[in-house]
């Protein structure tokens, strides 16, 4: 997880609505997801499955 947040923090930035990447664009190549029951975050679609195998689901909260 650590290496995630490292690699995360490299490329992009968290916003009010979730983390975006450094090139990716809003409602090109990324998609929402539901962060901890609680967060909606638009995340680059690389992000996805990590995201989902830690109990997050798509779409917004």
């Amino acid at each position: 997880m650590l290496m995630l947040t490292l690699g995360l923090a490299a490329c992009g930035s968290y916003g009010s609505r979730g983390y975006y990447g450094g090139s990716a664009k809003a409602g090109g190549d990324t998609v929402l997801v539901c962060h901890k029951g609680k967060k909606t975050m638009e995340l680059p679609r690389s992000a996805l499955d990590g995201h989902l195998g830690h109990g997050d689901r798509r779409g917004r909260c």
